[in-house]
């Protein structure tokens, strides 16, 4: 409790907007007891909630480290931007759940074709103010060199990992070898035995979460030893990544 009152201390607007979304999840949990439809081999709504807890851990720890920034008013449109760019992701991926549609890669009409470009959209804006934010850290001179280097270099992997996700939309699919809707593991439902590009925007997009907290709690004043944590983390990612474009699977089916 004493975190999340800290979290709405330092952000009213992201914090509440993180918690919207974590009740968010909630209600689509218990939506998907009653409405049993499938998508791709799954219960509709679990996109949508799977997308709600992400949202809500992104808007939560963008409160934690937009709060040492001292350009209030940049720190205010950067802000308002996510929460403006993820409210319209979340929007159309619930709309598309509710009709039985794809929201992602779904070009089968004009329609759902203008809805996942402005999803692609949203998307990039939200990883422009990531980097943003990470291009500001650079005048933050009060807080643990170790720790700073971490929130930098968390925010630089997500923004390459968050950009990967254009080689999904190139594709118009996230499986490699197969069509998607194959066999996933639980709740994540990354394909067991083929490619899947989504392990490696996954890990790459909480590295804005991993790294900064390796720093805080093992290099707190430690630049190096957070560079190396962050160099050996992106290069396992990648090696998530490489494995998906070989069309292997997470078990190597």
């Amino acid at each position: 409790m004493i975190f999340v009152k800290n979290i709405f201390k330092r952000s009213k607007s992201l914090g509440q907007f993180g918690l919207l979304n974590f009740l968010l999840f909630f209600v689509l949990l218990v939506t998907s007891f009653f409405d049993d439809r499938t998508l791709m081999g799954v219960n509709i709504w679990m996109k949508p909630m799977k997308f709600a807890v992400s949202i809500g851990i992104f808007s939560w720890t963008m409160a934690w480290y937009l709060f040492y920034l001292p350009q209030i008013r940049k720190v205010q449109k950067i802000k308002l931007t996510i929460i403006t760019a993820m409210l319209i992701e979340q929007v159309i991926i619930i709309y598309q759940a509710s009709r039985g549609e794809l929201s992602h890669f779904n070009v089968s009409s004009i329609g759902n074709a203008v809805l996942f470009q402005l999803m692609g959209i949203a998307i990039l804006i939200n990883t422009g103010m990531v980097f943003w934010a990470y291009l500001l850290f650079a005048k933050v001179e009060s807080l643990f060199s170790g720790y700073k280097r971490g929130i930098q270099l968390g925010m630089l992997i997500f923004v390459v990992a968050s950009l990967e996700g254009f080689l999904m939309v190139g594709n118009l699919s996230h499986t490699v070898g197969a069509p998607d809707g194959q066999e996933g593991i639980f709740f994540l439902n990354w394909a067991k035995t083929y490619g899947d590009l989504r392990v490696f925007h996954f890990l790459g997009l909480h590295a804005l979460q991993a790294v900064p907290l390796f720093a805080w709690f093992y290099a707190r004043d430690n630049v190096k030893r957070v560079n190396i944590f962050a160099a050996i983390y992106l290069i396992l990612s990648l090696g998530t990544l490489w494995n998906a474009m070989a069309g292997r699977g997470l078990f190597w089916g």
